[in-house]
């Protein structure tokens, strides 16, 4: 070998089979020695890198190598980091920060605060040049982009849909006036229209979409804006930030389009700021947050186990030490006046799913001493209602310090905590109530459903869900539009809830009675609940209140719009209570109400509902034939079945358990 090739030179040394043997090694020819020759074995040599002396030009030699290599890192630092370093020096600015990539994508103009006020060693996601570890086994694929994709693309200010002076008037109100009901959000006083939408485009495109009223003309324009953000960016370049985050709050907070039914479109954004905290890492780093980063992380949590529970999902997010360490930082907090709200809203909701949880254990268990089941509700319930008495005295100091647009919608929260503590006396008028608490059939739960405590628990439901219906109609007009999809979806399960409780009292009062020989005394005490209930004045008073969100709106928009379809809904709702309450007593008892000034619903809804209602009765009906081969039984020979109720005076009318929750769950998907 040439020794100027920068390999060492190669000696021949003694071949395999005289080093084994451990003899001396004389050569005969090129490839073969003597003592190989001899004996007629293989000679074989093998070529060994000569041992050289050390020199002292070696040591400079390394030096200038390292230093290029130095060099060349620098270099791919600064243009990972945007920085044009002509001397070749290493750049200072952290990974994660707005930088131009090699292949052309333009700068971020939303940078994550996560990464600037965390040292990268506590993310695991440091450049691999910069690392002082080798990846771990396993690590494949490429970091997650710092840059966006939509960068430099023209927004809605700048195609002339929206004027900067339009943008500045909805950025200001929801600094003002939006943040108090959701002050997980904040934008600072300094931040204009015009830097927001710069530096944070998604969460100005958000913060428009919340602000702006139902009919204006780029409604459907900001929508489509809004999923080109989250797909292009979130979806497809799995772009993560703080600034993202903050903007999905806001969507999910203020979420009115598009409807959808089972509210597929807000369920998805929720379980992307589950993930994006998760990705983030804000609820397990060490150390301290920043205040962003403490309300985005709280905000998640309280968006993530509100909505849930009302439309029968799964909670993704549960609370730990790091929520509970944020929330009692945000309640010393003096940089924000909408800071002295979170906690309140953070207690309350953990509150809510501390009774969820004692609950679901307690079905678990299945209660074996079964004669212990209407003693062991009570105690919990007992339990409960202690806890809560000693939180709202806390609470209502901290609200104290709120304005009347907070304290109207913890009214609401008020109500909605006591219809949480007693909802388990409705598992059996509410199917899919069933699959979240599941209480066994036993011999107990059957006294317990016609036990005086139920009764009481059914008489505190119906006073505390028309309580909740009622503190909402109070907000002032100038308020409703500020008030958050939460409420809302706290609202959409009073109007179901109450009139399941009226069904169940109901059914409780009229006891083994036949419909055709009720007593005058238990008629007059299911007049007073129906009358108590006031529940189609109540509907009529709502619908008025929600017809000022939906203003402008034709009869197809109305359709794509959550407060539309809700208003929709609410009608055929009310349609239905009369029947049901016919169904149980036999006469009619509600008071007529002025429902023709309500909009007629929705032909598609109402066509939904009503099939839905057809194919379970035209199955009832063929259960019942099957049951009697002369067909229907007769009203009056009708063997005493607790909580169905079939046939009218005209032998064509039935009105079920089944029936009746088929409404309730065409209800509950109101978006």
């Amino acid at each position: 070998m040439n020794p100027q090739s920068g390999i060492y030179n190669i000696k021949r040394r003694a071949c395999v089979t005289c080093t084994k043997a451990k003899c001396k090694c004389l050569p005969q020819t090129d490839n073969l020695c003597q003592r190989c020759a001899r004996l007629g074995k293989q000679c074989v040599y093998l070529d060994l890198p000569e041992r050289k002396r050390k020199r002292k030009d070696d040591d400079s030699r390394v030096g200038v190598l390292e230093s290029k290599i130095e060099e060349l890192t620098a270099q791919l630092v600064a243009l990972r980091n945007g920085v044009n370093n002509h001397n070749g020096t290493a750049s200072s600015s952290t990974i994660g920060t707005a930088s131009t990539s090699i292949s052309g994508t333009a700068s971020s103009t939303e940078p994550s605060s996560v990464t600037d006020s965390v040292p990268e060693d506590s993310y695991g996601d440091a450049e691999p040049l910069d690392a002082e570890e080798p990846e771990p086994e396993g690590y494949h694929g490429r970091e997650p982009p710092t840059t966006s994709v939509l960068e430099g693309i023209s927004d809605i200010v700048d195609r002339g849909f929206l004027s900067i002076h339009e943008a500045e008037t909805y950025v200001a109100q929801f600094k003002s006036r939006f943040v108090w009901n959701f002050p997980f959000v904040v934008l600072p006083p300094s931040q204009t229209a015009d830097m927001l939408r710069k530096q944070e485009p998604l969460l100005f495109l958000a913060v428009i979409a919340a602000t702006i009223p139902s009919a204006h003309a780029i409604r459907k324009l900001l929508a489509d804006e809004i999923m080109q953000h989250i797909t292009s960016r979130i979806v497809a370049s799995s772009e993560r930030n703080l600034g993202l985050l903050r903007a999905l709050l806001v969507l999910c907070a203020w979420y009115r389009y598009p409807s959808q039914r089972g509210n597929v479109q807000l369920v998805l954004l929720l379980d992307l700021c589950v993930n994006m905290v998760h990705d983030l890492r804000l609820h397990r780093l060490k150390g301290e947050l920043t205040t962003d980063q403490q309300r985005a992380l709280l905000g998640t949590y309280w968006a993530a186990t509100c909505l849930p529970r009302t439309i029968d999902r799964p909670t993704a997010m549960r609370r730990n030490k790091k929520i509970d360490e944020c929330c009692q930082n945000m309640a010393t907090s003096t940089e924000y006046p909408s800071d002295r709200c979170i906690r309140p809203l953070i207690v309350t909701q953990s509150f809510i799913c501390s009774i969820d949880s004692s609950y679901k254990e307690f079905a678990e268990l299945g209660a074996d001493a079964s004669s212990q089941e209407e003693s062991s509700i009570k105690l919990m319930v007992g339990a409960n209602l202690r806890h809560f008495e000693s939180l709202k005295a806390t609470l209502e100091t901290e609200l104290s310090k709120c304005p009347n647009s907070v304290t109207n919608i913890f009214h609401c929260n008020m109500h909605y905590i006591n219809i949480a503590i007693r909802d388990l006396a409705l598992d059996d008028e509410y199917i899919s109530y069933q699959s979240r608490h599941a209480f066994a059939y036993s011999r107990s739960a059957q006294s317990f459903k016609t036990s005086a405590f139920r009764c009481s628990l059914l008489w505190h439901l119906l006073r505390h869900t028309k309580g909740l219906i009622n503190a909402y109609i109070d907000i002032p007009d100038d308020e409703l539009p500020q008030v958050t999809i939460f409420t809302m979806a706290q609202i959409c399960a009073s109007l179901v809830i109450l009139p399941r409780s009226v069904s169940a009292l109901l059914k409780l009062i009229v006891g083994k009675h036949s419909r055709t020989s009720i007593p005058d005394n238990v008629l007059n005490e299911a007049k007073a609940v129906v009358d108590e209930a006031d529940y189609l004045n109540l509907v009529v008073r709502l619908y008025d209140r929600l017809r000022l969100l939906i203003v402008g709106l034709s009869g197809q928009e109305k359709g794509l719009d959550v407060i539309g379809t809700l208003c929709c809904h609410m009608s055929v709702l009310a349609s239905w209570y009369a029947p049901r309450v016919k169904g149980i007593l036999g006469i009619d008892l509600v008071s007529k109400s002025p429902l023709a000034a309500m909009t007629p619903p929705s032909i598609a809804i109402s066509d939904i509902i009503a099939a839905n209602a057809n194919a379970n009765a035209a199955t009832l009906m063929q259960q019942a034939a099957n049951q009697n081969v002369d067909g229907l039984v007769p009203v009056g020979e009708q063997q005493q079945v607790f909580g169905s109720y079939t046939g009218a005076e005209d032998g064509s009318y039935l009105f079920s358990d089944e029936l009746w929750s088929t409404v309730l769950e065409s209800f509950s998907s109101f978006g």
